[in-house]
């Protein structure tokens, strides 16, 4: 069987999702499959009306693949979406489609979607400039968590303690780019500096890892220096996890959950989680468990000059 990861970045082992890829390649390799790095830029399409029109990668003509896993997360560009499009209309099996990848990398329409469900957020409001800062107070409060709409790995994440330190950024923001599209998110105390990150593959969580920043700050992420321990995987957590992931139509995903009071909020769903932290903390082999899921879905596929012979032998 022949995968594709389709990829963002140089493959090497100073890009922060290197790691995924590679350890991708591996699993596949031992499962006897073939795996390709993809960089969804170096993708030509030639759009016609004809059956036989393929894509073109670094000035050839490529046949399909079997599978494609796409790691671009909140970071896949419109050609990327254009190149899973193209591949989807083939019904080349794709983890995850482009649609729920563009779900999710928008973090205001996630919220939308699960909180239509009735699914626990974090209120949230949809930034403008300048705000309104009353109704920020009285809807939200402060401290108040400032976001990007899009981000990854904990960036383009900010706590602002107080009216006035709120007003202070957001002064700054709409003197740099008034247009901006960020989000006013309410804080939960309880969780400051700790999460729970669900990963799920198919229909099972195969871990559950807790994260603590190591500093104090209020930012988990392991990307960020934050330290990883295993978290049981509970009824609760297994079930408000595989909901979202069925919500947002997610096949593989990490589930970020906060700590509340009354349970959990739900903070993120990525649809690109990284799991170098959660193999090393909570001893599984996620990428093994991502391959099979695809080996389970997609099926080889007879190339292009296959179908051109048969049809000439015909």
């Amino acid at each position: 069987m022949k995968i594709w990861v389709l990829f963002h970045g140089p493959l090497d082992t100073d890009h922060p999702e290197a790691y995924e890829c590679l350890r991708l390649k591996e699993e596949a390799e031992k499962l006897g499959a073939s795996l390709e790095v993809m960089s969804a830029e170096d993708f030509d399409l030639v759009i016609d009306s004809t059956d036989e029109w393929r894509a073109i990668y670094r000035g050839d003509y490529i046949d399909p693949p079997d599978l494609i896993i796409p790691r671009t997360g909140a970071e896949t560009s419109y050609n990327a979406f254009s190149v899973l499009r193209f591949y989807e209309s083939l019904k080349v099996p794709i983890l995850n489609n482009w649609l729920a990848i563009e779900t999710v990398a928008d973090k205001l329409h996630t919220h939308q979607v699960l909180a239509a469900r009735r699914f626990p957020v974090p209120r949230t409001i949809l930034g403008k400039f300048p705000p309104d800062l009353d109704l920020i107070e009285n809807k939200l409060g402060f401290p108040v968590v400032v976001k990007t709409l899009r981000g990854t790995r904990g960036g383009g994440v900010f706590l602002s303690e107080s009216r006035e330190q709120f007003k202070d950024l957001a002064d700054l923001i709409a003197e740099a780019n008034s247009s901006v599209h960020m989000l006013f998110q309410e804080y939960i105390s309880r969780s400051h500096g700790r999460d729970l990150r669900a990963f799920v593959v198919g229909s099972k969580v195969l871990a559950c890892m807790e994260r603590r920043s190591s500093d104090g700050g209020f930012k988990s992420n392991i990307s960020r220096g934050g330290t990883g321990s295993p978290h049981p995987v509970t009824p609760v957590i297994r079930d408000l996890s595989l909901g979202v992931c069925k919500a947002l139509n997610l096949e593989i995903a990490g589930i970020d959950l906060l700590i509340d009071s009354n349970g959990f909020r739900v903070c993120e769903a990525n649809s690109a989680p990284g799991f170098k932290g959660l193999e090393s903390y909570c001893n599984v082999n996620a990428a093994r468990e991502i391959i099979q899921l695809g080996l389970a879905k997609g099926k080889p596929r007879q190339s292009f000059l296959s179908r051109f012979q048969r049809r000439l032998a015909a």
